[in-house]
C-alpha cells in the first residue's frame, strides 16, 4: 500500500536510516543541529553550542562575546555539538511518498497519513510480507495439529475431551446405538466424550456427558440411571 505521509516534527536520522526507509533528503545547506537529553534538535537563529560559549563560575552562567559585547545565554539555548554530523540527513516533514508496508515496520518516528492508495500490482515487499504470514498461519497450523495429536489416545482409538470436561457432572453410556437415537439424546443437552468403536458390533459406543444443575450426589455411589 502507497501511503503519502508527513511527519509530525523535523527530523535528522542517520543517511543510512533514511535510504533504508527512502525518505527525501531536505534540499536547504541549512545543517545546524545539536543534541540535549539525548534527543538530535535543530538549533533556533539564537541558539548555541556549549564549546561556542564561556561559563562564568561567580555568576553561575554562560556567556558569548559578540562584536566585543558579552552576552549571557540560558542554558536552554544550549546544545551540545554532533561529532559526526556528516553521516546525518534532514529528511522533508511532508509529501514523503512510502510503501506503508514495510515503512510501518522500520519506522521509530511519529507521522501522520496523509492519504494512502493500494497498489495494483504487488511490490517484492507485499510478497516477502505476504510469504512470512503464510509461514506464520503454517506454523500454527502445525501446533494445531501436534495439540489434536495430544488429545488423541493411540492405544483405544480414542480423543480425549478437552478443558471443558471439567465442567460435566453428569455421564452416560451408550452402547451400539444407531444416529437417530444419539441423535435424541444430543437433544436433551448430552455431549459426546468419547467414541468407542468395537470390532464385534456394527456401531459404536458412545460416553456421553453433560452438566446437570438439579442433580444431587450427596451419598450416591453410583450414578442415577
Amino acid at each position: 500500500m502507497i501511503a503519502l505521509i508527513k511527519f509530525n516534527e523535523q527530523i535528522l536520522m542517520k543517511k543510512e536510516e533514511a535510504n533504508e526507509l527512502q525518505l527525501l533528503p531536505v534540499t536547504s545547506s541549512y545543517n545546524k543541529y545539536g543534541t540535549k537529553d539525548g534527543k538530535i534538535e535543530r538549533l533556533g537563529w539564537n541558539s548555541k553550542y556549549y564549546d561556542e560559549c564561556e561559563y562564568d563560575k561567580e555568576t553561575d552562567e554562560y556567556f558569548y562575546i559578540e562584536k566585543e559585547e558579552r552576552k549571557t545565554i540560558s542554558n536552554s539555548y544550549l546544545y551540545n555539538k554532533i561529532q559526526d554530523i556528516d553521516t546525518y540527513v534532514e529528511v522533508q516533514q511532508e509529501n514523503q511518498l512510502v510503501d506503508l508496508n514495510s515503512f510501518a515496520l522500520k519506522c521509530k518516528y511519529p507521522y501522520s497519513i496523509i492519504k494512502c492508495v493500494k497498489s495494483e500490482e504487488p511490490t517484492m515487499n507485499n510478497i516477502s510480507m505476504i510469504l512470512a504470514e503464510i509461514e506464520d498461519k503454517t506454523k500454527n497450523l502445525l501446533n494445531l495439529s501436534e495439540n489434536m495429536k495430544s488429545s488423541f489416545n493411540e492405544k483405544v482409538n480414542v480423543h480425549m475431551g478437552g478443558g471443558l470436561i471439567t465442567t460435566y457432572n453428569e455421564l452416560l453410556l451408550k452402547e451400539d446405538v444407531c444416529t437417530d437415537e444419539l441423535q435424541q439424546e444430543l437433544n436433551k443437552g448430552w455431549r459426546i466424550l468419547g467414541v468407542c468403536v468395537q470390532p464385534d458390533q456394527r456401531r459404536p459406543d458412545y460416553i456421553l456427558g453433560r452438566y446437570n444443575s438439579d442433580l444431587d450426589v450427596t451419598g450416591c455411589n453410583y450414578a442415577k440411571r
